[in-house]
């Protein structure tokens, strides 16, 4: 075992100074630890059979040394790398936010990086992101898959040749997937809006059409409303339209068209924090109060939820624990601790936060 010089009592030793210059070895990292080469190599590898204390001194010699493995290194000598891909459909949603900062943190505890890309909603963007990740040699893609075109091909022959796993919604049954239990969660809305003694009529998502976790939600409103014997209704929402893309614009302006055109209710439970933000101005404009005149419910609990007026009553995702469990499904897989061939599908419960809307 190599031998590092002792410090002197109550020096801090300064890191090496960050530059173009030459990168520190492996060597470099497995003296400065006191560990030998092998024992490095078997940390940045993942090895899960490697104590935490070991690791921890090899990560404090990285970070000491500011040393970075070679990713293309690592592909020659594995086939893949130890580089996890992400696809998006937004950058600019907060829930997307929580579930990459969890995913990169996990990724980064077991030795792995993430790499994540936004298609933007755009399938043809998302083939291309694919098809750059797997020129990479990830070892494995996590994906909320675009959900504005029924033809999804592409990304399900990937899924048969590689590691796709599937995170917020998935596109067949016969897949990896991590998600919340969207028919749940909706039931605890709807319960809870009843038990207020409101009727409450259901405002679909923008990408309501092909995407299983929204599909979901609506059966869970619709089941629980006949479970009481209540009729589910539904605001009217036009065809989809490339140019409207955002929850907030959708939920405003069809709420507000269903208004001016003589329709009341005393409750709307609509299927994202998003939609229930433009329907609450839409009531608001319509000389309504949120809250009082109609409840307003949404679903997910964005971090604006609270601070909306009147706060907003809602379901926390567990977008933490979403955005974990599908890089440890990945990581599995790719150290053997998992079977590739068997579907691994994840579901996690919400909880109502109950506040001033409803």
């Amino acid at each position: 075992m190599a031998k590092t010089k002792k410090k002197e009592a109550g020096k801090v030793e300064p890191k090496k100074p960050v530059g173009l210059g030459p990168m520190a070895t492996m060597s470099e990292v497995a003296r400065r630890a006191g560990l030998s080469r092998y024992t490095v190599s078997k940390v940045l590898n993942g090895d899960p059979t490697v104590k935490k204390s070991t690791r921890q001194k090899v990560m404090e010699a990285c970070e000491f040394l500011h040393y970075v493995p070679n990713p293309h290194a690592v592909h020659l000598v594995r086939g893949r790398t130890r580089i996890i891909g992400l696809v998006v459909t937004s950058v600019t949603h907060p829930f997307y936010g929580e579930i990459i900062k969890a995913a990169e943190m996990q990724a980064n505890e077991r030795g792995y990086q993430l790499a994540y890309r936004c298609s933007y909603s755009d399938h043809e963007k998302e083939e291309q992101i694919l098809q750059f990740f797997r020129a990479m040699g990830v070892c494995g893609i996590l994906v909320a898959p675009v959900v504005t075109d029924p033809d999804r091909s592409f990304l399900n022959h990937l899924a048969e040749s590689g590691t796709i796993v599937y995170f917020d919604r998935y596109l067949k049954k016969n897949s990896h997937y991590v998600m919340n239990d969207n028919l749940g969660s909706a039931r605890l809305v709807t319960e809870h809006l009843l038990g207020r003694g409101t009727e409450p009529v259901y405002l679909n998502s923008l990408f309501g059409t092909y995407n299983v976790g929204l599909k979901l939600r609506e059966e869970g409103y619709v089941q629980t409303m006949k479970k009481h014997g209540k009729k589910p209704a539904f605001i009217p929402i036009p065809k989809y339209e490339k140019g409207l893309l955002d929850n907030e614009n959708f939920g405003y302006y069809n709420t507000l068209a269903w208004l001016k055109n003589g329709n009341k209710s005393s409750a709307i439970f609509c299927a994202t924090d998003l939609l229930a933000l433009g329907a609450m101005k839409a009531i608001h404009d319509c000389g309504l109060k949120p809250g009082e005149d109609i409840l307003v419910a949404g679903h997910d609990d964005q971090s604006f939820s609270s601070f909306t007026y009147p706060a907003l009553t809602t379901v926390r995702q567990p977008r933490t624990e979403i955005g974990q469990a599908a890089v440890d499904i990945i990581i599995d897989i790719d150290q053997g601790l998992s079977a590739p061939k068997k579907y691994i599908q994840k579901t996690f419960p919400s909880k109502l936060i109950v506040r001033e809307s409803a």
